[in-house]
């Protein structure tokens, strides 16, 4: 299984899709530590909330068996060429949270196929529909793409801002590209994360996330694009995005709420 590496200091990040080549190889790529904010030690208020009231939080099977159905597997294919000038296939993987039930769909950009490749979602009932990209945006790493199909699930999202350190979560996938609508739990680990990527085999090619939700959930490659979910409120507040292979649950996740503001446009307008 050919994956993208990343560096943070000397633990090694993953960005969690899960991309197959005929020569299995790995595309590489360094990962520096750009800054991180203190651990936020203070309550949020929905954790304040729930401290003084009588609400419980959700059990994950109710969390996986309401919110499981609105996530998809993605899967692309590109076509490139060898030394010798031969076709070489590969493949990829990685999981999207429905928006609307005409078929928007939230993912990462890194999941997208390149140069033109094809792209096909899966829902969790094994229907397949080919896909088309609708909007990217390579630097906050987050993809909108569409599917031609009515009356589907959708998630709902939450507010990300609300968060705070020991919050619980759950993350929902298509492990390691084989393993769909895999559910894991865990906690809020830490906030405001910062972390630069960059292809070592590409000169001037980085992007930069900043912001980050960091979690202890166990998410895996084929991951990415697929949710974190609230357990108190069950609502989505992250977009699993990348994982370090070198250190034990440490997994970083875009909040929900900067992807908010990049589907917006696009989905008013849709709707309109």
């Amino acid at each position: 299984m050919q994956r993208k590496q990343l560096y943070l200091a000397a633990a090694v990040l993953v960005l969690i899709s899960g991309v197959s080549g005929a020569a299995g190889a790995y595309i590489e790529q360094q990962l520096h530590k750009t800054g991180s904010s203190s651990v936020v030690s203070e309550l949020s208020p929905r954790t304040k909330a729930t401290l003084t009231s009588q609400s419980t939080t959700l059990s994950i099977p109710s969390i996986v068996s309401s919110v499981g159905p609105a996530v998809v597997d993605v899967t692309t294919q590109n076509t490139s060429y060898s030394f010798f000038g031969g076709p070489v296939t590969e493949q990829g993987a990685g999981t999207g949270m429905i928006l609307t039930d005409s078929g928007y769909i939230l993912t990462n950009n890194h999941v997208l196929p390149v140069g033109g490749g094809s792209m096909t979602v899966t829902t969790q009932g094994g229907k397949q529909y080919s896909a088309r990209i609708v909007a990217s945006n390579a630097n906050e790493d987050l993809a909108l793409i569409k599917i031609n199909a009515s009356n589907l699930p959708t998630v709902t999202l939450g507010d990300s801002s609300q968060e705070a350190v020991g919050d619980g979560v759950v993350a929902i996938g298509n492990a390691l590209g084989q393993y769909q609508n895999t559910a894991v739990s865990g906690i809020i680990s830490g906030l405001n994360r910062s972390v630069t990527a960059s292809d070592e085999n590409t000169v001037n090619s980085g992007e930069s996330l900043s912001g980050l939700l960091q979690t202890d959930a166990a998410i895996n490659p084929g991951n990415s694009g697929g949710p974190l979910i609230d357990t108190a409120t069950g609502s989505v507040i992250g977009i699993n995005t990348a994982v370090s292979s070198d250190a034990q649950d440490i997994g970083f996740s875009i909040p929900i709420n900067e992807a908010k503001t990049f589907i917006t446009p696009y989905i008013t307008r849709a709707s309109s």
